[in-house]
């Protein structure tokens, strides 16, 4: 009787190590796959915010050549509607209206001219340009022309009369200066103009920092 017993209790020991074996192992595989998870998880968002750091960086390197690009032209459409806006606020204030010339309004007084004209005659060159930049001495992005008569009065016109004041804006060795013609015979001679509400408006506009 005490053998059975006795053998008894040893296999229900033996029963109970072996089961403790099997539940201490079976935790540990939960354990060592939950950690695997979240090794995977955490390598994941690792990459997914590696790509999107990436991706970010990328974005922000084209917007910044874009920029650059941009600021390297001095004159764009944005300027233009600046300057546009300007002359027609202040020719009014003069008692005057100026209408905006393009660059195939070349019938000056006494013809047809093929270049713009001359800065106080020597010579200097000028042409249309639509960035500000090129190999002119003056690179001329817009022009304003008003006509008025002996007795005073006067009208927008791209066509340049006899008496008339033209104003063209330009860039000179990379800056801005505003030109005013004002002549009645021997073609268009440009001098810098003496109106400084003109000339420092234009500056403004010229060297101003929208792309």
């Amino acid at each position: 009787m005490h053998k059975i017993i006795t053998s008894t209790l040893t296999l229900g020991a033996a029963l109970f190590l072996l089961a403790g074996c099997s539940s201490s192992s079976s935790s540990s595989k939960t354990a060592s796959s939950s950690s695997t998870t979240a090794k995977k998880s955490s390598s994941a968002q690792t990459s997914s915010s590696t790509s999107s750091q990436s991706s970010q960086a990328e974005t922000s390197s084209a917007s910044s050549s874009q920029v650059a690009a941009t600021s390297s032209t001095p004159w764009n459409s944005a300027k233009a509607q600046q300057l546009r806006s300007f002359m027609n606020s202040w020719g009014p204030s003069m008692h005057q209206s100026y209408a905006e010339l393009s660059p195939g309004d070349y019938q000056w007084f006494g013809g047809v001219n093929n270049t713009i004209g001359s800065y106080e005659g020597d010579g200097s060159t000028f042409e249309w340009s639509t960035t500000g930049t090129g190999n002119y001495d003056y690179n001329v992005v817009a022009m304003y022309n008003y006509n008025k008569s002996p007795q005073g009065d006067g009208n927008a016109s791209t066509n340049i009369g006899e008496y008339h004041i033209t104003y063209a804006f330009a860039y000179h060795n990379g800056q801005p200066v505003a030109l005013v013609s004002k002549s009645t015979n021997g073609g268009m001679v440009w001098t810098p103009t003496k109106n400084a509400t003109v000339q420092s408006n234009w500056a403004r506009i010229a060297g101003s920092a929208t792309n």
